[in-house]
């Protein structure tokens, strides 16, 4: 272990109350993504913590969401490079589930609801610029916090800002949790589509004259068969239909019928070759009207030239803190889907632990401190890129 990590982590160890201190005031607000006047608390501790470090904090409202935060250093200078931190304050909890599941330390183990997906990354953030200045270490690259209140639900108002700031930075990091109990970083996400499928028939009386209907079930359940032979889990590409819904009554011959399809890809090939596919499904029966709608709304993460340099960087890092970092894809998506295509990214740099939108959810302390220290690590280097 080098000296500078050694700083670190003795920094770390002798302030970890206080970091359990802060993740404790961050979950024990409870912020689902669908109840956007349950933010404003947790607007303020940020906005303070980061105001507190010199940053300046600007929070953009939403539509229908809590909107996002986004905060700079009191000095930025556009002409000078940035790096992207990334998270998301919104949980899948309703509000009330903290009298079921509250915040508890209990020896390694740190649970409660959105304490690993992700209030600590958020506290991650919070911490890791502290100790910067706390230990007097100057940044060579400029960071730039942008926290949204909407990820878990797609992100449809904060993705725009996300892209924007992710075309100027020189590098990404995602502080959404790590990828199961053994912490992998995330190098690699697949990619999500969500489409419909719309079958029209003809109704008629199922007694007197069935002959004269078409049945949109019947049609809905050929071109559900049809969509599960796209699937091709040896390469990572998974078709799944979701949910089915039609007719209107049992002694009707059903008019109408509809599935909802999740998609994910690992590569955006993949992603546009299913998409045509799904777009050219035909119906197996005569009478039968299909109209299918939809697309690959999160583009996957792919480990592009510049992904791997930034992966080598945080693989050596790792090493600096004796520790042996391990990668690998994710199934699910976050927003570093969006900040890839622009900007080298590394994803899921958080919290270690398990559970994430379960009632177990929980960190593993020690190990997401280790991983605090890398993240520290990585905002003092210079810049990677021309």
């Amino acid at each position: 272990m080098t000296d500078r990590a050694r700083l670190i982590r003795e920094y770390i160890g002798e302030h970890k109350a206080d970091f359990l201190s802060l993740l404790q005031s961050l979950v024990e607000i409870e912020t689902p993504s669908d109840q956007p006047e349950t933010f404003s608390t947790l607007w303020n501790i940020l906005s303070e913590q980061f105001e507190n470090l010199e940053f300046t904090a600007k929070h953009f409202e939403g539509a229908k969401t809590a909107g996002q935060l986004l905060c700079k250093p009191n000095d930025f200078a556009p002409s000078k490079p940035t790096q992207l931190i990334l998270g998301h304050c919104d949980t899948v909890w309703d509000i009330g589930t903290l009298d079921e599941m509250p915040f508890n330390i209990e020896n390694d183990f740190v649970s409660g609801p959105g304490v690993y997906d992700m209030k600590a990354g958020l506290a991650m953030m919070i911490f890791g610029i502290q100790t910067i200045h706390s230990l007097g270490k100057n940044l060579n690259v400029q960071p730039i916090f942008l926290i949204n209140s909407d990820e878990e639900i797609g992100s449809n108002e904060s993705k725009e800002r996300i892209i924007e700031h992710a075309k100027l930075a020189e590098r990404t990091f995602v502080l959404e949790p790590s990828l199961d109990k053994d912490g992998k970083i995330k190098t690699s996400r697949k990619g999500v589509g969500d489409f419909e499928v719309t079958i029209s028939g003809k109704p008629s009386h199922a007694g007197l004259a069935p002959e004269e209907g078409v049945s949109a079930i019947l049609g809905l359940s050929h071109i559900v068969q049809q969509l599960f032979k796209l699937n091709d889990p040896a390469n990572g590409v998974t078709v799944n239909v979701g949910t089915i819904e039609g007719g209107e009554r049992s002694n009707v011959v059903a008019a109408k019928s509809k599935a909802v399809v999740d998609v994910r890809v690992p590569t955006q090939e993949d992603g546009k070759r299913i998409k045509e596919q799904l777009y050219n499904l035909q119906p197996e029966i005569d009478g039968i009207q299909l109209e299918v709608t939809g697309d690959i709304n999160r583009p996957p993460l792919e480990k592009r030239e510049p992904n791997k340099k930034l992966w080598n960087l945080t693989k050596k890092l790792g090493g600096e803190l004796d520790l042996e970092l391990q990668e690998g894809m994710s199934g699910g998506a976050s927003d570093g889907n969006f900040t890839n295509l622009h900007s080298p990214t590394i994803d899921g740099l958080g919290a270690v632990g398990e559970g994430a939108h379960a009632y177990h959810e929980k960190i593993f302390l020690d190990q997401t401190l280790d991983r605090l220290a890398l993240f520290i690590l990585l905002l003092l280097e210079p810049p990677l890129f021309d």
